[in-house]
């Protein structure tokens, strides 16, 4: 599950992402989002590093990469492996296309059967079963919502409202967690699996990490476009973790 620390999903559509400095709700937004103009990717699915021209509108959001889905990923390789930038892009671009099955193979395989019996344990109703798709059809919704009140400028969807809500993910920043004094990225990581303690009766964060070659816990952002043809920010300063197993990477919730 998403620990969602400081401002999460802040919805407005004139605040910017936070460490890039300027907005980019521009109609050149998908075509400079196409991979097949001049540059190339390379063995690891991204490009290069690209640094925009002084005079570029995207100037101040810095250097990036680009994936093979035409997305912006904005990184330090030394801190985020390519690899799992790429499992992060994996990750939202399923709630992205409602393709459920992808979502699952970003998961460990270990907290997709038990937060799934759980879900079904102690949500289903007599007449209805709630599992981990219906978890991830309902998340699928919210973030449409936040698109939704992105392009809208305000909290409250009216009921006559035609918005979809789809969007296209334009760009990803990752990078470490700033963090407040005394705290430590493993009280962070422990903190974070308190949850799934709890819901699986059980000490998971430390069997993950027995079960793990390391545990990278970061912040990430996503901007995506929507209907209007805009980017709007629809996920702001939010943590996760990932569980790296031979050279892979998968997560939780």
């Amino acid at each position: 599950m998403l620990n969602i620390k400081k401002i999460t999903f802040l919805i407005t559509s004139v605040v910017c992402l936070i460490g890039f400095t300027s907005c980019t709700e521009t109609d050149e937004t998908t075509a400079d989002n196409s991979v097949s103009q001049t540059v190339s990717i390379g063995e690891n699915g991204v490009t290069d590093i690209i640094t925009p021209s002084e005079d570029s509108e995207e100037y101040n959001l810095g250097s990036y990469r680009i994936s093979e889905n035409g997305i912006k990923l904005y990184y330090d390789d030394a801190y985020i492996p390519t690899e799992l930038m790429l499992t992060l892009e994996k990750y939202f671009i399923s709630f992205q296309n409602n393709d459920f099955e992808s979502y699952k193979t970003a998961l460990v395989d270990d907290y997709i059967e038990r937060y799934n019996k759980y879900l079904i344990e102690n949500y289903s109703t007599e007449d209805e079963e709630y599992n981990l798709k219906d978890s991830f059809e309902l998340r699928c919704k919210y973030i449409r919502d936040y698109m939704i009140q992105e392009i809208l400028g305000t909290y409250e969807i009216p009921e006559d409202d035609t918005h979809t809500g789809d969007f296209s993910i334009t760009r990803i920043k990752a990078e470490q967690t700033a963090l407040f004094e005394g705290e430590t990225l493993e009280e962070l990581t422990e903190k974070f699996f308190q949850d799934s303690n709890d819901n699986f009766k059980m000490d998971y964060y430390n069997y993950i990490r027995e079960q793990s070659d390391s545990l990278k816990y970061f912040t990430f952002y996503i901007i995506a476009e929507g209907e209007d043809g805009k980017e709007h920010k629809i996920i702001s300063e939010t943590d996760i973790i990932f569980a790296e197993k031979n050279g892979k990477y998968y997560t939780f919730g």
